[in-house]
């Protein structure tokens, strides 16, 4: 009889360790999924901050042929294209289904940059829910696709904010 008891005690403790270790496998199986899904989004983050740097170039190389006037801005991804290796550029990485994902800062258009009292914290490109091409406004397509937002500013330099902090750079007027 204890030779019985010991046998059923040790079937129940292995059946224990069993189902603990089947449930610890699936939580790191969860947890590895979990893992590649965020580093996936931040390869697509930096895919878009890339794109909209490259546009910045663009922009930079419009401003030299054109007396440092910003394009108009309903005609900003038009002015802007030549100067862009392709069109693939205006597609954001994580809003693969929008034909333009971002907007200019419509309150800059066709201005001229010396004018702008401080060109470095004045956005001029953010991602945009709209997806057109030339499409401009004031802030209110602002897209927090990234968990935040993604704005490049006149000089040239393209910033990550997350949350809503984005929508409060916006509305600055320049």
């Amino acid at each position: 009889m204890a030779d019985k008891r010991k046998v059923i005690t040790r079937v129940i403790i292995g059946v224990v360790l069993v189902v603990n270790f089947l449930a610890f496998l699936i939580l790191a199986v969860y947890a590895i999924v979990i893992v590649a899904e965020l580093i996936r989004e931040n390869i697509r983050t930096s895919g878009c901050i890339y794109h909209q740097k490259q546009i910045a170039i663009a922009v930079a190389q419009y401003l030299q042929d054109h007396s440092d006037f910003l394009p108009p801005a309903s005609l900003w991804s038009d002015k802007v294209r030549p100067y862009l290796l392709n069109d693939s550029l205006f597609v954001c990485p994580s809003a693969k289904q929008l034909e333009c994902g971002y907007a200019f800062y419509r309150p800059l258009s066709s201005r001229k940059v010396s004018t702008l009292p401080d060109p470095y914290v004045v956005p001029m490109l953010f991602d945009s829910s709209k997806g057109e091409f030339n499409y401009a406004d004031e802030g209110q397509s602002l897209d927090f696709r990234h968990s935040g937002s993604i704005i490049t500013f006149v000089d040239g330099h393209v910033q990550f904010f997350g949350g809503t902090v984005g929508r409060i750079i916006l509305r600055k007027p320049p």
